[in-house]
C-alpha cells in the first residue's frame, strides 16, 4: 500500500524583520515573531548569535538555542525526537528568496545549544526556519528566527514562474494538476529527464527521494513536503523517474520552491517558481 505523502505543519513569522543594534561580536540575536498557521500557541523559543555580523562569501559561526517556552528549559537533543534522520533541520532563507540552504548543525556543549558555519550570498537578514519534534509533544514544529544585518537597498524577489530547471546536466520539470489556490490542496508532480531520458537513478536523501521546500513572498510561510509512495530503506534505493507531492499553500501570491535531491552522492537543489491564487 502506498503511503500518502504528509503536508508538514506550516509556520508563520513575522511580515517584517525584527530590527536591533549587533553587538560587536553578536549579530542579530533577536528572534522573529512567529506564529504557526491555525494559530497554534508555540511550544519552543528560537534564538540565534553569530561570532561576528554576516557578510556575503565570508564564513560566519551561528549558534542557535532552543528552549521550551513554558518553563525556559533548554531542549537537548534528548529532548527531540528524530525527524527524517535528524534531530534538527535547518530552513534557511534570504528575502529575495534566492539563496536557500539546508543546515544540520552540531550539538555544543552548552545544554539547548546547536552551532553550525553559515556563508551567506548575500548582505541580508536571513530568516532560519528549525525543524523539530519535542519529545514531549511528538508534534512536529517550525519555529523561526532572524539573522543578519537588513540589507541596505529594497528587496527585490524575481517572481518569474518557472516550471522547468536544468542543474548539473540533469533537467527537472514541474507540473501540477490544477491552478494552486491558497489553503487548497494540490498534487505536483517532479520528472527527472537526462539527455532526453527518463532518469531513475535518484539516491536517498534524508529518508526520502526529495525534499520540496517553498516559500511565500511574503516571508511568512514555509512549506516541506516529502514524495508520496515508499520511501527508501536502503542506500541502494534508487527513485525516479517521476516523483508526486502533495502541496497546500497558505498564502496567495509569489511562491519559491527547491527540490533537494542526491545524485551520485552529491546532493543538488533544483529552483522553481510558482503563482498561488
Amino acid at each position: 500500500m502506498k503511503k500518502i505523502a504528509l503536508l508538514l505543519t506550516l509556520g508563520v513569522g513575522a511580515a517584517l524583520p525584527v530590527r536591533a543594534e549587533p553587538s560587536h561580536h553578536n549579530d542579530m540575536v533577536m528572534p522573529a515573531k512567529t506564529s504557526h498557521a491555525h494559530r497554534q500557541e508555540h511550544a519552543a523559543k528560537v534564538e540565534l548569535r553569530s561570532d561576528k555580523p554576516l557578510v556575503a562569501g565570508e564564513t560566519s559561526h551561528v549558534t542557535i538555542r532552543l528552549t521550551d517556552i513554558k518553563d525556559g528549559k533548554p531542549l537537548t537533543p534528548n529532548d527531540l525526537n528524530i525527524v527524517h534522520t535528524k534531530k534538527l533541520h535547518l530552513l534557511v532563507i534570504d528575502p529575495s528568496l534566492s539563496d536557500y540552504q539546508h543546515i544540520h548543525p552540531d550539538v555544543s556543549n552548552v545544554p539547548g545549544e546547536y552551532t553550525f558555519d553559515f556563508t551567506p550570498l548575500k548582505n541580508a537578514r536571513y530568516r532560519v526556519w528549525a525543524n523539530f519534534i519535542p519529545a514531549s509533544t511528538g508534534k512536529e514544529l517550525y519555529e523561526s528566527a532572524d539573522i543578519g544585518t537588513p540589507a541596505k537597498d529594497k528587496t527585490i524577489i524575481d517572481k518569474t514562474v518557472l516550471t522547468h530547471a536544468t542543474v548539473d546536466g540533469y533537467d527537472f520539470t514541474l507540473t501540477l494538476d490544477e491552478p494552486l489556490k491558497a489553503g487548497e490542496a494540490d498534487m505536483a508532480s517532479m520528472i527527472v529527464t537526462k539527455d532526453g531520458k527518463p532518469f531513475a537513478q535518484l539516491q536517498p536523501i534524508l529518508g526520502a527521494f526529495a525534499h520540496m521546500v517553498g516559500f511565500s513572498e511574503n516571508f511568512k510561510s514555509v512549506m516541506h513536503v516529502h514524495p508520496s509512495g515508499d520511501e527508501p530503506t536502503t542506500e541502494d534505493a534508487r527513485g525516479g523517474p517521476k516523483l508526486e507531492f502533495h502541496i497546500e499553500p497558505e498564502f496567495k501570491g509569489f511562491y519559491k520552491i527547491f527540490a533537494q535531491v542526491r545524485i551520485d552522492n552529491k546532493t543538488i537543489f533544483v529552483p522553481f517558481g510558482v503563482k498561488v491564487q
